[in-house]
């Protein structure tokens, strides 16, 4: 158990739902970090509407999952009241800027998780981030109504970045050479076609 009023962030890539759960962790700490206790004691006692409870705190600050709305508000009302007399900050402004963060997180709940792949690949910087959104792209073509040869030409494009990124036989480039290959035939003309 670490020390009162230090919460661990929680390991969340980079996007909308950490944007969210670290600045709520900024505002806990702008306020002094005040314990989980200290902050249940004043949301009141657990038959009260509006009660928030060490547990439930815990897991909006430390989960790495989406928070309900409605807790999520009462809790940054709560520590927009704690707010050293130095540093007083106005309600409406913090939960509509929450509020906002909350929502880009709710909407990308509703996009599918990169594969593992395209997750490491987005950890390492600007090109390979680039590269990272075209093998995601190509994996939701995939899963799509594009056809093999779309599809086939995106593996193809990404191929030839990833040959140049990484090197001819890194496994990206080569997986992506051996996908490129998924074709469909072409119609081959019959004897009574033109040529």
């Amino acid at each position: 158990m670490g020390r009162p009023g230090i919460l661990r962030k929680p390991q969340i890539d980079v996007g909308p739902l950490r944007d969210l759960i670290y600045s709520l962790h900024d505002l806990h700490m702008s306020v002094g970090r005040p314990s989980l206790s200290k902050i249940s004691k004043i949301s009141g006692t657990p038959k009260e509407p509006g009660y928030l409870s060490t547990s439930t705190m815990s897991y909006v600050l430390s989960e790495p999952r989406l928070p309900d709305s409605e807790t999520m508000q009462r809790l940054i009302a709560l520590l927009v009241e704690l707010a050293p007399a130095g540093r007083k900050l106005d309600l409406d402004e913090t939960t509509r800027r929450f509020l906002d963060l909350w929502e880009k997180a709710a909407r990308a709940e509703d996009q599918p998780l990169p594969s593992p792949r395209v997750q490491a690949l987005r950890k390492t910087g600007n090109a390979h981030l680039h590269l990272a959104n075209e093998y995601q792209k190509a994996e939701c073509m995939e899963k799509t109504v594009f056809s093999k040869n779309t599809v086939a030409n995106q593996w193809d494009y990404i191929a030839r970045l990833a040959g140049e990124l990484l090197g001819e036989d890194h496994p990206d480039a080569v997986e992506a050479r051996e996908r490129a290959e998924d074709r469909e035939e072409q119609p081959r003309p019959t004897g009574g076609q033109l040529r």
